[in-house]
């Protein structure tokens, strides 16, 4: 039996991705290195938004421009995106982007938590429905065939 999956969304990627920032601002990349080294490795989805941002970038668009664009097109990516921006301007955000990650990873498990605490009420319907007609059906039934058929 094949069991569904529920689709992921972009938000599911972003952790990684801030991760591989974080990695390449983290040991002297540029903005576009980390750019580059997160299209190379993210996750696909994300990985096509960096690729996004570098295919702008080869047509002559200042980095604000790619990113900006970037960030409009998804906007869960916008925090990394803007850190990114700001990185290129001078600041040291490779900690930040660790906190970015570590916060969105946090959110994610509260949604899991979520939606874990409600599968036993989603169990209910065939357990009522299905479990226990099938086990009355099948014990309380011949009991009472049983005891009706020796009087």
């Amino acid at each position: 039996m094949m069991r569904r999956r529920r689709p992921t969304s972009i938000a599911s990627e972003v952790p990684l991705a801030a991760d591989l920032v974080a990695l390449g601002l983290g040991s002297g990349a540029t903005p576009v290195e980390a750019v580059a080294l997160a299209a190379a490795w993210a996750p696909t989805r994300v990985a096509s938004h960096f690729d996004a941002v570098l295919r702008r970038l080869d047509h002559g668009a200042s980095l604000a421009q790619a990113l900006g664009a970037a960030a409009d097109a998804e906007p869960s990516l916008a925090l990394l995106l803007r850190a990114l921006l700001a990185a290129h301007h001078g600041a040291p955000v490779a900690a930040a982007v660790d906190r970015l990650a570590a916060d969105t990873r946090a959110e994610l498990r509260r949604r899991a938590d979520e939606y874990a605490r409600t599968v036993p009420t989603r169990l209910l319907f065939p357990l009522i429905v299905l479990v226990l007609p099938a086990f009355a059906l099948l014990s309380v039934v011949p009991a009472l065939i049983a005891g009706l058929g020796s009087l």
